[in-house]
């Protein structure tokens, strides 16, 4: 008697991540990214500016346009999340191109993030 990987997995209570169960875990991992991404936009639309400060230098730099692109990305990111929780059949290409969108976003905002200690100021 043979028996296949996926009765061996039942038998030994391993279920591998497949179908509904990595649709869900990938539409929580979405709505996190999009409430953070999305309270990144309204605390930039806050701040209005950020000061970076420098041995010599000092940038101002207006953070309005940013915020309303983190604001929008996070309501797209949402609406794809719950597009994966109902299990819409598009959902899951369209989720992975819109994360792709997301993380380009977020990498684009990393100049204005504020800084920490500079490093002469570091002990």
């Amino acid at each position: 008697m043979t028996t296949s990987s996926v009765d061996a997995d039942r038998m030994s209570g391993q279920v591998s991540p497949s179908g509904a169960t990595a649709t869900l875990a990938a539409g929580a991992l979405m709505l996190t990214s999009a409430l953070l991404t999305f309270f990144i936009g309204v605390f930039a639309l806050a701040a209005n500016n950020v000061v970076v400060t420098g041995p010599g230098y000092e940038y101002t730099f207006q953070i309005t346009g940013w915020g309303w692109a983190n604001i929008l990305t996070g309501m797209v990111l949402a609406a794809f999340a719950i597009a994966l929780f109902v299990s819409a059949q598009w959902a899951r290409a369209a989720a992975i191109i819109v994360t792709c969108l997301a993380i380009v976003v977020t990498f684009l905002w990393m100049p204005y993030y504020p800084h920490g200690l500079n490093r002469a100021d570091s002990p």
